[in-house]
C-alpha cells in the first residue's frame, strides 16, 4: 500500500460530520459497496472512478486484516479512463471512408455512406473500449485516521472533487482540505481569535516594488480558495529565520523540533513581478541566490528539510500553501516482527511528526497574533538584508 513501505508524500483532509469513531464492519461495509468493479455489460464512461481495496488495481475486497492498522483504515481511489487515441480515431474513419469509397463506380464516397461509416466507426470503437483495450486505471493511496478524523493522501487538486464526491456518497462525510489558512482558523478559533484570523494581512518584509506602502500580493493565493493561505509562506520564511539564528533550535510550548533547511528550496514572488526560483544544492538556504531572492520581495513555497523531533530524524519538502509533505522519509523501524507492526509503527511516526509540525505552526501564529510580531518582522528585515549584504561581501 501507498503507506507501507518507502518514502511516502501527502496532504491532509478533515472529515467533517458525524462519523465512525473507530474502524468497523459497517465502515468496511460502505467501501465495499463504492468499489470499482468494471463489468462487460454496456459501453463504460470516459472517466469512471470508485474505491479500491489499495493492494493492487484490481483489489476490490476489503477486511481488518488487509485494511484496518492502528485505528486507521488504508484504501485507495481508483481512478480509470476509457478513451481512444484521437489519430487511432481519424485513422479507423479514413480507412472506413476509403473501403466504401473503393466500392463505388465515382471512386467517391456519398453523403449517407458517409454517415454510416460514422457509425460503423463509433460502433468499432464502442467494442473496443468494451473490450477494455484503452482502459487506463490509477491508484491514489488514502489513509483514514478514523478517530481523529483525519485523511493523508496524494490526491492532487485536480483529482479532490472526485474523492470528495465519492467519500459524501459513501459515508455522508465532507472533506476539507488542510492549508495553512484553514489550519490557523482551526487554531485560532476556539480561542476567541477569529477576529485575529479576520485581519490578517500579508506582512511585507522589503520594500514593494512601488514603495514602502505596498503589500505583497501573494498572487498565488489570490487565485486559491483559502484567501489566507500566505500564512504558509510567512510560515516558511520565519522558520528560515529562526532556524539560522538558533542552529536549528525552534523552541515551542508543547515541544521544540530541530529543522535544517536541505537541498532545495522553491521561491516565488509575492508582488507578482520578479518570477520563480528553484534552488538546487546542499544547504540551498545559504546560496548568495536565495538571499538574493528574499531580498526582491520572493518567499518560499516549498523546501526541503531535515526534521527531529522526539528523539526521531526524518526529512521531507514541505509546501508552504497545503502543509503537504512530499518525499517524507521516515526514520528506520528496525524491531518491527511483521509487516503490520511494521505498517503501524509507521503510521505512529506520521502521526507524531504532523502533531509535532501543527505544533510549531501553532508557534508561529502565537508570534504572528502577538503584539511582538512588529519586532519580529522588523528582525526579519534586518536579517534579509544583512544576509543579502554578507553574501555580497563574499
Amino acid at each position: 500500500m501507498g503507506f507501507s513501505s518507502g518514502s511516502v508524500s501527502f496532504r491532509r483532509f478533515w472529515v467533517v460530520g458525524q462519523g465512525a469513531k473507530q474502524p468497523d464492519e459497517s465502515l468496511l461495509g460502505k467501501l465495499s459497496d463504492g468499489a470499482l468493479r468494471v463489468g462487460d455489460i454496456g459501453v463504460p464512461e470516459p472517466v469512471e472512478y470508485g474505491w479500491s481495496g489499495g493492494r493492487h488495481v484490481l483489489d476490490s475486497e476489503f477486511s481488518f486484516e488487509h485494511n484496518v492498522f492502528n485505528d486507521c483504515v488504508a484504501f485507495a481511489l481508483r481512478i480509470d479512463t476509457n478513451k481512444i487515441p484521437g489519430d487511432l480515431k481519424k485513422a479507423y474513419t479514413i480507412m472506413e471512408e476509403e473501403a466504401v469509397a473503393a466500392g463505388n463506380p465515382s471512386g467517391f464516397i456519398s453523403k449517407q455512406q458517409k454517415r454510416d461509416t460514422r457509425d460503423a466507426v463509433r460502433r468499432k470503437i464502442d467494442d473496443e473500449l468494451r473490450s477494455g483495450r484503452f482502459r487506463k486505471s490509477k491508484l491514489i493511496p488514502i489513509l483514514w485516521d478514523v478517530p481523529a478524523q483525519i485523511i493523508y493522501s496524494p490526491c492532487p487538486p485536480g483529482q479532490f472533487d472526485k474523492l470528495a464526491e465519492i467519500f459524501s456518497r459513501t459515508f455522508g462525510l465532507d472533506l476539507q482540505p488542510v492549508s495553512s489558512g484553514s489550519l490557523a482558523m482551526r487554531l485560532l478559533d476556539p480561542r476567541g481569535r477569529r477576529r485575529d484570523y479576520e485581519d490578517a494581512r500579508a506582512t511585507r518584509f522589503v520594500t514593494g516594488p512601488e514603495g514602502e506602502g505596498q503589500l505583497p500580493d501573494y498572487p498565488w493565493v489570490a487565485k486559491g480558495p483559502e484567501p489566507k493561505d500566505f500564512l504558509g509562506n510567512e510560515f516558511l520564511t520565519w522558520l528560515w529565520h529562526e532556524a539560522e539564528k538558533a542552529d536549528g533550535v525552534i523552541a515551542a510550548e508543547a515541544g521544540g523540533a530541530t529543522v535544517f533547511f536541505d537541498k532545495s528550496l522553491d521561491l516565488d514572488c509575492a508582488y507578482g513581478s520578479t518570477g520563480r526560483d528553484s534552488l538546487r544544492a546542499d544547504g540551498a538556504t545559504k546560496m548568495p541566490e536565495a538571499r538574493a531572492a528574499l531580498r526582491v520581495g520572493k518567499v518560499p513555497r516549498k523546501a526541503a528539510v531535515l526534521y527531529h523531533s522526539n528523539g526521531q530524524d526524518f526529512s521531507f519538502s514541505l509546501g508552504a500553501e497545503s502543509l503537504s509533505l512530499m518525499t517524507l522519509k521516515l526514520p528506520e523501524i528496525e524491531d518491527a516482527d511483521s509487516p503490520r507492526v511494521l505498517f503501524e509503527e509507521r503510521i505512529t511516526l506520521i502521526r507524531d511528526l504532523c502533531k509535532s509540525l501543527d505544533t510549531l505552526f501553532d508557534a508561529f501564529l502565537k508570534v504572528r497574533t502577538g503584539s511582538g510580531w512588529e519586532a519580529q518582522t522588523n528582525a526579519i528585515r534586518r536579517w534579509i538584508m544583512q544576509s543579502s549584504k554578507a553574501q555580497a561581501a563574499a
